[in-house]
């Protein structure tokens, strides 16, 4: 996508803020925010998946759009950095924060597929209780899922389960997609408060 003129910027800006339609900015912005992502895992030597990196270009929308946009409300064009620079400040700082440990979408990771596909190749006692306490993980997960708003499970299992990406998701449900990032972030928090005890 071309870069936008200071102008263009404002107005997809305003629109997002004081119209509540973030699409426009969402797809202007989608492959710098993946990138930013990409280059701060590259940076910090970490593995490059496709998961991980989608995840937390996500978790950088969830950022903008949380709190009725308040990210993109602290942006100011005379503070010496264009839209584009802001939003590449908050995505680095989110997938630094990311690798940190303290993301807070960790509670989805393939390490119960890794684990799976492990365990069926080498079974020792090790291995077999790993295998045990994986599936009751998962099963916890699962059991935790089912006691989501509706709203946040369908959301949830749209995304997690059925892999389609968040823009998908609020084009099939008709809704905007910084609901959608808001819904997926609170079903996440609620599942973590439901699988922490």
């Amino acid at each position: 996508m071309r870069k936008l003129t200071p102008e263009e910027e404002l107005e997809v800006l305003n629109e997002c803020i004081e119209h509540k339609r973030c699409e426009r900015l969402a797809r202007q912005y989608w492959n710098l925010i993946y990138r930013t992502v990409e280059k701060t895992f590259i940076y910090k030597s970490m593995p490059l998946i496709k998961e991980e990196l989608e995840e937390v270009q996500q978790d950088v929308f969830v950022r903008l759009f949380d709190d009725n946009c308040r990210r993109l409300r602290q942006y100011r064009p005379d503070g010496g950095r264009n839209l584009a620079g802001w939003i590449i400040l908050i995505a680095n700082r989110t997938a630094l924060n990311h690798l940190r440990g303290r993301d807070p979408h960790g509670i989805i990771s393939h390490k119960y597929l890794t684990v799976f596909e492990e365990l069926k190749e080498k079974p020792d006692s090790r291995r077999e209780m790993e295998r045990i306490e994986a599936r009751q993980s998962l099963l916890k997960l699962l059991n935790a899922v089912g006691k989501l708003p509706p709203l946040e499970q369908e959301v949830f299992n749209a995304h997690f389960f059925d892999g389609l990406d968040l823009p998908d998701i609020a084009k099939n449900m008709g809704k905007e997609i910084g609901n959608i990032y808001t819904i997926k972030s609170r079903a996440i928090k609620h599942l973590k408060n439901l699988t922490a005890n």
